[in-house]
């Protein structure tokens, strides 16, 4: 049974989220924290499965907090649960380690499915913020892709909507009707064009340059 913790200033936010967790047996409330160091204290006691963070709190910006947790409690996945949609945000998140982000207007809707997402060990952005980010994608100037976006073949592009949705290789070349090791293949040459390293780096990238959709479940 995963454990929770709930890091968020607003008394309102933490009693809505515990009210949601009493109603799912499947997920373990173990605190709650309302600013930055009260949280780190919190993380290092309880070592919880999940954490709930927002971004601004008293003391410590949830954003920094995000780098802090994941080396105190490597193990531990963190949700942010914000009011801020902004790409600069989101993309500063991912970039720090969390598994997922919900806006604070959807977040009664959202939370579940999040929890599970991640719990499962995938990653999870709620419509709110994904139909923002493409908003952004919209505004661009025309010609202006994403890095490393253009590089990539139609196939390369549907491997790395399927890493995202956090299907295994072998899962993967079922789908695709090709090889395990033809998957990893092109898995090695998507982190080659878009410089990254490993598979958490490339579904931070997907989701923050949205070269795949992230949607609801």
């Amino acid at each position: 049974m995963p454990s929770v913790l709930v890091a968020d200033d607003h008394d309102l936010i933490r009693e809505g989220i515990k009210a949601i967790l009493r109603h799912q047996p499947e997920y373990r409330l173990v605190g709650e924290a309302v600013d930055g160091e009260e949280t780190v204290d919190k993380v290092k006691q309880l070592k919880p499965d999940i954490l709930l963070l927002d971004i601004s709190m008293p003391k410590r910006s949830g954003l920094d907090l995000a780098e802090q947790v994941r080396r105190l409690s490597p193990a531990t996945k963190i949700i942010i649960v914000s009011v801020h949609r902004s790409p600069l945000y989101i993309r500063k998140a991912f970039r720090s380690g969390v598994r997922g982000y919900l806006h604070k207007e959807n977040a009664t809707e959202d939370l579940v499915p999040a929890l599970r997402r991640v719990a499962a060990g995938s990653t999870y952005v709620s419509s709110a913020v994904a139909d923002y980010l493409t908003e952004q994608v919209g505004q661009q100037e025309p010609g202006e892709v994403p890095p490393g976006e253009a590089a990539l073949t139609e196939r390369e592009t549907d491997i790395l909507r399927l890493i995202v949705e956090g299907k295994t290789a072998k899962e993967i070349a079922g789908l695709l009707f090709i090889s395990p090791r033809t998957v990893e293949n092109h898995k090695q040459a998507i982190l080659k064009k878009l410089e990254l390293r490993k598979t958490s780096d490339l579904i931070k990238y997907a989701i923050t340059h949205r070269i795949v959709d992230v949607e609801d479940p």
